[in-house]
């Protein structure tokens, strides 16, 4: 249960979906490094109650975020999924759903930060997977994965910001049940609501971002 729980349950206060157009398709030819890759893996209880609680993008919401880098001149994506920080190919990661994968991209006026980000992000390899989804370089979850990369990129100030996280139900401000019973049962401690976190529905609805869509994976 623990490795495949890839979202981080928070929500900035005030952030909604935001109200975009149609989104241009980008082969996965074009990807480049530094592109931010977004899924939605699932449809279990918790992944249900999260996409309550995060903004979404064009109508979707997603429990995953990655990364393009290069290795040994090859692209590969690097995320924080399953035990550790690891690397996939773009085939296995797009064949991972049926729902298509967006992309998001920084404006070419942040040229330095994705080149530096696409570098520093690989000298998180091989860190735990962060169950807890606590602010803690130690272990890292998928967002946070990103967000360690581009905050080295920038010297070491955030270059995205983390925001108050909250597990509750936004119409009964009731903690979810499942969330108070993953925390106790697995660490035997409280939800950590409102200390710092980030997601994916945060990242991309990053007025910075361009925004594309791959083709669809697997049937």
């Amino acid at each position: 249960m623990l490795k495949r729980i890839f979202i981080l349950f928070t929500l900035t206060v005030g952030i909604t979906e935001i109200g975009i157009g149609q989104i241009p398709t980008l082969d996965k030819s074009k990807l480049r490094v530094g592109d931010m890759l977004f899924q939605d893996l699932g449809n279990s209880s918790l992944s249900k109650s999260i996409k309550k609680v995060t903004p979404g993008y064009d109508g979707k919401h997603f429990s995953h975020v990655a990364m393009m880098t290069l290795y040994n001149r090859q692209l590969w994506v690097i995320e924080a999924c399953d035990a550790t920080v690891d690397t996939i190919t773009i085939d296995s990661f797009i064949s991972r759903t049926k729902n298509p994968v967006y992309v998001g991209r920084l404006k070419k006026e942040y040229g330095r930060e994705i080149s530096d980000a696409s570098k520093s992000v690989k000298k998180y390899f091989g860190i735990p997977y962060d169950n807890k989804y606590l602010d803690d370089s130690a272990h890292i979850y998928c967002a946070e994965l990103v967000y360690y990369a581009y905050k080295d990129a920038n010297h070491g100030k955030p270059f995205f910001e983390m925001q108050p996280m909250t597990f509750k139900d936004p119409k009964s401000k009731k903690t979810f049940p499942g969330w108070s019973k993953y925390y106790q049962d697995y660490f035997q401690m409280e939800v950590p609501e409102g200390q710092p976190g980030i997601n994916p529905g945060l990242l991309i609805n990053d007025p910075r971002m361009e925004v594309y869509k791959l083709p669809k994976g697997k049937k």
